[in-house]
C-alpha cells in the first residue's frame, strides 16, 4: 500500500510582488493507493502530475510530508529495492537498433541475476507474452509503432516484477484503440502481483472508467481522489473532458480546501475505503472482448495486435531478484554497446574512413617534402661549412625540413583529436535519458563509465597507432623514436576522448556535446604554439589545456639525439617539453576527464 501525507515539493522561483521566492510545485498532497489497484493522476499541463510520480520515484524528493510503503517511510528509512520499483518515462528507454527481445534481455541482466539462471527464458517469455510483444520479438525498436514502444516500455520495468509500477503519460499520444489497449494493459498488469500497485499519468480523459481511481491535480493541489464515477458528479459536469475547464473557475487553494472537507463523505458514498476493487469489477475488465482480425496494410495482410483481448497470461512466479554485480553490467554494456555500433551502417563506414582517410591525408601534405626531408643529413660535412654557398643552401634546407617535420607532427596529433572528439562527443549525451532510467534500476556508474572507457579506448588504439605506423613507413621513417611518437598520439587521442566523453556527460543535449568537443578541437592548432606563438604571460596559462601542444612538442623532443632537432628548433619559436613530461601532462588531461564523466554520469538530468 503506498499513502501520502501533506507531501509537499517546494522550490526557488522568481519571487512575486511581495518579494516572496518559493514556488509550490505540489501543497499537501495525501492520498492512500491500496494493493492491486490501478489509479490515474489526470490535470491540465504543469498542474504538478509529473512533478508527483518523481517524487514517489525518489527522482526528487519532497520538502515536506511523508511517503508511506506497506508503512514504511520511504524518506528516513531506505528507499525501496530498485527491483520493486518500476518507472515508464513518457520517452522510449530502448535503443533503436536493438530488437524487442534484447532489448528485454539486457534490462534483465543488467537488473536481476536471472541470466545465470534457468528462470531466464521462462521469465522472458512470460514478459513477452503478457505485454502482447511475443509475434514482435524479433522486429528492431526502430520500426515500432508509438503503441508497441509503450508496450517496451512496460516490459522492461517487469523484469524485476516490481510491486510498485509508475508509468508516467504511456498513454498519450495514442490512437483510441492503441490508448484502451495500453489502459486494458495497466489494468491486467495492476492484478499481476498481490502487492502491486500502477500509477499512471495522464492527460486523456477517455479511458477513466478502466481505472480503480482517479486523482486530479491542479496547480500543484490535489483536487479529487476516488473512484471514475464519482469525478463527474464532484464536479457537477456532463463529460468527463469538462474537468479542466471547470477547474480553472477556482483557485487551486479552494478547490483543495473543498476537497478536504468532502473527502470522507464521496469516500463513504462511492465505496472506496482503501479495500481491493470487487472482484466481479475485475472479472468484467479482463475478460475476453473479440478475437484477432486480418486487415490489409501497405499490400499484405497483417493481423491486428489484439492481445488486450486475450485472457491474461497465468503469472509467473519470479525467483528473488538479486542485483547483478558491477562485473557482470559492465560486460552487458559492452556487448551491448557493441551490438549497436555494428548494426550502424553509417557509423561504421564513418569510422573507417577516418581511420584511412586521415593517414592518407597526412601523407599528401608529406609527399613535396619528402626529398629535402631524406637529403638533410647529406650536407652536413666540413665541406659543406666551409662554403658559405652551401652553408646558405644547407640552412634553407634545414627551414623546410623543419617545416616539414613539425607540421607532420602536428597534423597527425589535430587528427587523432578530431577522431577521438567525433567518438566521445555524443557517447553519453545521446543515450542520456536511457543512461537516467538505468541508474534508477541499480545500474553502477563505474559499470557504466568503465564500459565506455573499454569501448572507446579500442578506437583510441586503433586510430593512433595505424596512424604513426602508416605516416612513419610512406614516409620512409620520420626522425625521432617512432614508438614515443606512437605512444603520444596514444595519449593525446585518450585524453582528448577522455575530456569530451567528459563534456557529454555533462552535457543536457547531444547536440550541445558536439559544439563544445568541436569548438575544444578547432583551437588545438592556434593555441598550441606550432604555428603562432602566444604572449609569454598568455602561454603560461593555455598550454596546460592544450593536448595537441604536449603530444605534439613531446613528438619532436623525441628527435633530440638527431641532426633533425636543430632544424626543428629553427622554425619552432615555442620551447619544447621532453616526451615524459608530454605524457604526465596528458595522463593528467585522461584523469579529469574521466572525474568529468562520472560526475556528470552521478549528476541527475531527468529534465534534460
Amino acid at each position: 500500500m503506498l499513502t501520502a501525507h501533506n507531501v509537499s515539493l517546494e522550490v526557488g522561483g522568481p519571487g512575486d510582488s511581495e518579494g516572496n521566492s518559493v514556488l509550490h510545485l505540489l501543497r499537501e498532497v495525501s492520498f492512500t493507493v491500496p494493493p492491486s489497484h490501478l489509479m490515474a493522476i489526470v490535470g491540465p499541463s504543469g498542474c504538478g502530475k509529473t512533478t508527483l510520480l518523481k517524487v514517489i520515484t525518489g527522482i526528487q524528493e519532497q520538502t515536506q510530508g511523508e511517503l508511506l510503503w506497506d508503512g514504511r517511510n520511504l524518506s528516513e528509512e531506505e528507499d525501496l529495492h530498485p527491483g520493486d520499483l518500476g518507472y515508464v518515462p513518457q520517452f522510449s528507454v530502448a535503443y533503436d537498433l536493438l530488437t524487442v527481445e534484447e532489448s528485454i534481455a539486457s534490462a534483465m541482466t543488467l537488473r536481476t541475476q536471472l541470466a545465470k539462471t534457468d528462470d531466464f527464458i521462462p521469465s522472458l517469455d512470460y514478459i513477452l507474452e503478457v505485454t502482447g510483444l511475443t509475434h514482435l520479438a524479433d522486429r528492431l525498436v526502430k520500426v515500432l509503432s508509438g503503441g508497441q514502444k509503450r508496450r517496451l516500455g512496460l516490459a522492461l520495468e517487469l523484469v524485476t516484477d516490481p510491486c510498485l509500477l509508475l508509468c508516467d503519460e504511456v498513454t498519450s499520444g495514442l490512437d483510441p484503440r492503441s490508448e484502451h489497449e495500453i489502459t486494458e494493459l495497466l489494468r491486467v498488469l495492476s492484478r499481476g502481483h498481490p502487492k502491486r500497485v500502477v500509477i499512471n499519468v495522464t492527460h486523456s480523459l477517455a479511458s477513466l472508467d478502466a481505472y480503480d481511481s482517479v486523482m486530479v491535480m491542479y496547480q500543484g493541489v490535489l483536487t479529487f481522489h476516488g473512484p471514475p464515477k464519482a469525478m463527474m458528479h464532484y464536479f457537477a459536469v456532463e463529460h468527463p473532458e469538462e474537468v479542466y475547464l471547470r477547474l480553472t473557475e477556482r483557485k487551486n487553494g479552494d478547490w483543495h480546501e473543498s476537497w478536504l472537507k468532502h473527502r470522507d463523505t464521496y469516500y463513504k458514498r462511492h465505496g472506496f475505503d482503501g479495500k481491493r476493487v470487487l472482484p466481479e469489477e475485475d472479472a468484467a475488465a479482463e475478460k475476453d472482448a473479440a478475437p484477432k482480425r486480418t486487415t490489409v496494410r501497405e499490400g499484405r495482410s497483417v493481423a491486428e495486435d489484439s492481445s488486450a483481448h486475450k485472457a491474461p497470461p497465468e503469472h509467473h512466479d519470479f525467483p528473488p531478484i538479486e542485483m547483478p554485480t558491477m562485473v557482470t553490467q559492465l560486460f552487458e554494456l559492452l556487448r551491448r554497446r557493441w551490438t549497436i555500433f555494428r548494426r550502424d551502417k553509417a557509423q561504421v563506414w564513418l569510422h573507417l574512413a577516418m581511420l584511412f582517410g586521415f593517414p592518407l591525408l597526412v601523407v599528401i601534405f608529406a609527399l613535396d617534402g619528402i626529398k629535402p626531408l631524406r637529403s638533410l643529413s647529406t650536407y652536413q660535412n666540413e665541406n659543406v661549412m666551409a662554403e658559405k654557398t652551401s652553408v646558405i643552401q644547407h640552412k634553407l634546407e634545414q627551414l623546410d625540413a623543419g617545416g616539414l617535420v613539425s607540421g607532420l607532427i602536428m597534423l597527425q596529433v589535430v587528427l587523432v583529436t578530431l577522431m577521438a572528439s567525433n567518438n566521445a562527443a555524443r557517447e553519453i549525451a545521446s543515450e542520456r535519458l536511457i543512461l537516467e532510467r538505468e541508474k534508477l534500476g541499480g545500474l553502477h556508474p563505474f559499470a557504466y563509465i568503465g564500459s565506455k572507457v573499454i569501448f572507446l579506448g579500442l578506437f583510441v588504439l586503433a586510430q593512433s597507432i595505424w596512424m604513426g605506423f602508416f605516416v612513419d613507413l610512406v614516409v620512409g621513417g620520420l626522425p625521432g623514436d617512432l614508438m614515443t611518437k606512437i605512444a603520444l598520439l596514444v595519449l593525446a587521442s585518450a585524453a582528448m576522448t577522455s575530456v569530451c566523453l567528459g563534456i557529454s556527460a555533462m552535457s543536457r543535449s547531444p547536440e550541445k556535446a558536439t559544439i563544445l568537443c568541436i569548438y575544444l578541437v578547432g583551437f588545438q592548432l592556434p593555441l598550441s604554439g606550432a604555428v603562432l606563438t602566444l604572449p609569454d604571460w598568455l602561454e603560461n596559462w593555455v598550454q596546460p589545456l592544450i593536448a595537441a601542444f604536449w603530444s605534439w612538442s613531446g613528438g619532436l623532443s623525441s628527435m633530440r639525439s638527431t641532426a633533425f632537432y636543430d632544424a626543428v628548433k629553427q622554425v619552432t619559436a615555442t620551447d619544447l617539453v621532453s616526451p615524459g613530461l608530454a605524457a604526465f601532462v596528458l595522463g593528467v588531461h585522461v584523469i579529469v576527464g574521466l572525474a568529468m564523466s562520472f560526475i556528470g554520469v552521478q549528476r541527475s538530468q531527468w529534465d534534460s
